[in-house]
């Protein structure tokens, strides 16, 4: 039932200018509205998702259809992924004088076609100079295209290129495309070889695992899966779910369990399915919704209590089993949420630091005698994965990007508090 559901959101897998694909004007108009939705995420940090939304609402639905918004998540989060290493490309051929603004965000699309996509060299050139031309203006096309044709004759070079530990810095940080700050933590924290490895992986595309009852389907390439009827989102490492639910097989009947972060329901709703009462809270009412919405949807009525979080956390209530999917940086899931890497800082993952703080001391002092916290994050920063002096660590889980099934950056601490 879940694959018929899905087939309408199938999109063409073959790579825009191919012979007989749409017009070339088209496409030039795409890669325009490309560069906006860039624009959109580097400077307001929204997520691609809401910078899509937000310049197609500009536009007439009849003018970008399905596909064209599937083209638009494609190179958007195909320059995101690789934007560093695009970038070093481009300043490596732009000898007199860098490129800025809209002409570089247009030259960030070409290059990421030549450099990950299985496009004609030709057509990505002509199609990207065409782009410069209508907004730049005729003496800037002419500089990308020279500076194109110079990348497109060594693309099979610039795909082939490696780093190592002994690479100039740079170079290493091109390669890995992200942010100094967070190469410099990832290096300290992991390694390089670790580093280097975890930037290669973050590259590919994201494969989608559905939970469906109690089955799991790996969705094929293609699938738009995030606009797709019964879509959750947060069900978001399929071992995690299955430690947890293992846990409490353990455990008495009759459990009290409280999933104190469970925007939007993935975690009550898994654990709903298996049989289990919840209470769920977040502290975001308008993610909170998104609870209700999906409890009532699977029917879940019976085994979900919804609660406001003031009420929880201003409660006296003792609980056997509390969830934490604590708020955090991401950057577990980076090739999922390419943006992620562009629009964090150091000053953002101590703030909800101290916040991860707070949660913890609160749920250490409504944890039932022999309850255990689940404290998950989808980062890979060690930093957002430490222990409350309060709390002993019973066991530590962890999956990283680069690890089969090639799936998303995952932390999981199972905490109980130590007898006095």
């Amino acid at each position: 039932m879940l694959r018929q559901d899905l087939q309408v959101f199938m999109c063409c897998g073959m790579a825009p200018g191919k012979k007989g694909e749409r017009p070339s004007q088209s496409l030039i108009l795409l890669r325009v509205l490309a560069t906006d939705i860039l624009a959109q995420v580097y400077h307001t940090k929204d997520t691609l998702d809401e910078a899509v939304s937000t310049c197609l609402s500009r536009k007439s639905s009849k003018t970008f259809p399905e596909f064209d918004r599937s083209w638009l998540f494609e190179i958007t989060s195909g320059v995101l992924r690789y934007r560093g290493r695009i970038d070093y490309i481009i300043d490596t051929y732009a000898l007199k004088k860098k490129p800025t603004g809209s002409l570089r965000r247009i030259l960030q699309t070409g290059v990421f076609q030549l450099l990950a996509q299985e496009v004609e060299p030709a057509l990505a050139v002509s199609e990207t100079v065409q782009a410069v031309r209508d907004t730049e203006g005729e003496q800037p096309s002419k500089f990308a295209n020279a500076l194109l044709r110079k990348i497109a004759d060594a693309k099979d070079e610039w795909r082939a290129w490696k780093v190592s530990e002994t690479s100039p810095f740079e170079e290493q940080l091109a390669w890995c495309s992200l942010p100094e700050w967070l190469f410099k933590k990832l290096r300290k924290e992991r390694g390089s070889a670790w580093i280097f490895d975890f930037s290669e992986a973050v590259l590919t595309r994201p494969k989608i695992w559905y939970r469906a009852s109690n089955q799991t389907v790996l969705l094929e390439d293609g699938y738009r899966g995030n606009e797709a009827p019964g879509f959750v989102q947060d069900i978001s490492n399929q071992k995690l779910v299955e430690e947890v639910l293992a846990l409490l097989k353990t455990k008495k009947e009759g459990l009290k369990i409280l999933d104190l972060c469970s925007a939007p329901g993935g975690k009550s709703l898994a654990l709903a399915s298996a049989g289990y009462s919840v209470i769920a809270t977040d502290l975001s009412e308008d993610r909170l919704q998104r609870v209700i919405e999906n409890r009532s949807r699977l029917k879940f009525e019976d085994k979900i209590d919804i609660q406001p979080f003031n009420e929880v956390w201003n409660g006296d209530a003792k609980f056997d089993l509390i969830w934490i999917d604590a708020p955090c940086s991401s950057t577990g899931i980076v090739r999922r949420h390419p943006e992620i890497k562009w629009n964090r800082t150091q000053e953002d993952v101590e703030r909800v630091v101290q916040k991860q703080k707070e949660l913890q001391e609160w749920a250490a002092l409504h944890l039932s005698e022999d309850g255990v916290v689940i404290y998950s994050t989808c980062s890979v920063l060690a930093q957002e994965n430490e222990v409350s002096p309060k709390f002993q660590r019973v066991k530590k889980l962890e999956w990283t990007p680069q690890e089969e099934p090639q799936g998303d950056g995952i932390s999981a601490l199972v905490l109980r508090v130590p007898s006095v």
